[in-house]
């Protein structure tokens, strides 16, 4: 570009759509900016100008040599240029097939001789995705007005690069590298109202020549501070639903976020932006923590670091953490006598997730079918037990029998109580028990021999206390050595009865 041009006319060898419209020229300005329209040599920058124009460093530029301002355009080996664009933007997997790149080397301000280095390059690829890149290498301290951004000519007001100091532009960014702040400048199905489909509680609205849907006078906000989010919890999945006109409203499109993992994009369902994880094929990033108490699976929204679309300032930065929450230790009991019936414990957590315990007696050690109908067992006939949780992750999670008794009425609490598993090992106090599995999956086992409480019903009911634990935390359960725990007492002569005792089942 020569000393005293202020601006020249480029033919493109290929169009690049800008917002909906394909320019197959444009006007590199010495002072700073490109135009798409007509020659513009204004050195006063126009925040209202409504035109297209990008703005790499609009401002009284001063440059001494010749080549100072130099320009490229390429549709061969772009390699670089696309590894760029994909690093800068992870998951974007863009392939630039046209790039038009300005130079601006040497140049500096008026007041101040230091010299400065910038560059803006345009982008696009088979599919007329438009991306423009702007990289501030060096840049001085001015008190002069400037401006650096884009402009669009259906909207009044230019999309200013967030910051408040010039310094900055080259100090911060929106992508992954310090000084490069990448845009994207092409109308996507978002911008079109028809295909939003905006409910009655929104409205589509433009702004920054996106279209979106905003929230109508009549949407109310319950929760606004956290987008009216609301969240549901099953097994070791987890749904998040979001307000999508607050989060537009806010500056935050519904395409622009992710979770933990950036591929994991929410979907739009009625007036609500949905995030969802498991951990089969959706796992997103999910983190599973646990404390003493519960296991956690733990999950965020975030914003999508593709660059701005003239509705987001990098200033505030989104990022709504939310989790399924599960108690640790329950405590269960058969709802009756030895009953062959489920006994269930479902914990609701309103938003934190539940799972239910169930424990069932089985006639022998295949636990294949459970009892059923009515059934007479003796005294001393051995009786096998399955303690079972479900809703929650197999791979991940296992049930571990902490202690397990007996009483004469449904009461776990009453202090006539029988010992069977204690400390996660067999009672020292009876010989019978047996801890077949626990700690090593979703179900434990366990075995004793029937008896009765002498003086009292020929009726026992079962308890156990029991708690969840991850299994990549290494061993669950206790190891028992082959006594059990070197048990040297047997069952007191006192807790048997002749008779034979009948289980009521339902």
């Amino acid at each position: 570009m020569g000393r005293n041009e202020d601006s020249i006319e480029i033919q493109l060898g290929r169009p690049f759509v800008y917002f909906g419209t394909s320019y197959s020229k444009l006007y590199l300005a010495r002072n700073g900016f490109l135009a798409f329209s007509q020659p513009r040599p204004d050195a006063k920058p126009d925040p209202h100008i409504a035109e297209d124009i990008i703005a790499l460093l609009w401002t009284d530029i001063v440059a001494d040599n010749e080549d100072s301002i130099s320009y490229v355009e390429s549709t061969e080996n772009l390699q670089v240029q696309s590894r760029l664009m994909n690093s800068l933007l992870p998951g974007l997997n863009y392939s630039a097939s046209w790039i038009f790149g300005v130079s601006y080397n040497k140049i500096h301000f008026p007041h101040n001789a230091a010299d400065m280095e910038m560059e803006i390059v345009l982008l696009s690829n088979d599919d007329n995705e438009s991306y423009i890149l702007m990289n501030y290498i060096e840049i001085s301290p001015t008190d002069q007005a400037w401006l650096a951004g884009y402009s669009t000519k259906n909207n009044r007001n230019f999309v200013k690069i967030p910051v408040q100091d010039i310094s900055e532009l080259a100090s911060k960014r929106n992508g992954q590298h310090k000084g490069i702040w990448t845009f994207k400048v092409q109308r996507t199905a978002y911008d079109d109202c028809e295909s939003l489909n905006c409910t009655e509680k929104e409205v589509c609205v433009e702004r920054s020549g996106f279209h979106g849907c905003d929230c109508s006078t009549n949407h109310t906000r319950p929760r606004a501070e956290t987008f009216d989010a609301s969240e549901i919890c099953e097994s070791s999945s987890g749904s998040l639903f979001l307000s999508r006109c607050q989060l537009f409203e806010a500056g935050y499109p519904a395409e622009l976020l992710h979770l933990n993992n950036r591929k994991c994009k929410g979907q739009i369902e009625g007036d609500k932006v949905v995030f969802r994880f498991d951990n089969d094929h959706n796992i997103c990033g999910t983190i599973l923590k646990h404390n003493e108490t519960h296991i956690i699976y733990e999950n965020s929204v975030q914003f999508f670091d593709k660059g701005d679309m003239g509705l987001i300032s990098r200033e505030k930065w989104l990022n709504l953490t939310f989790s399924c929450v599960y108690p640790l230790i329950q405590s269960l009991s058969m709802p009756m006598v030895i009953e062959a019936k489920t006994g269930v414990v479902s914990k609701e957590l309103s938003t934190e997730g539940s799972y239910e315990i169930r424990m069932l007696p089985f006639p022998n050690a295949s636990f294949i079918e459970p009892y059923s109908g009515n059934v007479t067992l003796d005294v001393n006939q051995e009786i096998f037990v399955a303690v079972e949780v479900n809703g929650v992750d197999k791979r991940q999670i296992a049930i571990v029998l902490d202690s397990c008794w007996a009483t004469p009425v449904n009461d776990m609490n009453n202090t006539h109580r029988w010992p069977l598993i204690v400390h996660e090992c067999p009672s020292s106090n009876d010989d019978t028990v047996k801890v077949l599995r626990n700690g090593i999956s979703t179900v434990s086992y366990f075995s004793f021999k029937m008896f009765t409480f002498t003086g009292q019903s020929e009726s026992i009911y079962l308890h156990c206390k029991v708690h969840l634990c991850l299994l990549v935390g290494g061993d669950c359960a206790q190891h028992c050595d082959n006594e059990g725990q070197r048990r040297t007492t047997v069952r007191p002569l006192d807790f048997h009865d002749t008779t034979a005792i009948t289980m009521e089942l339902p």
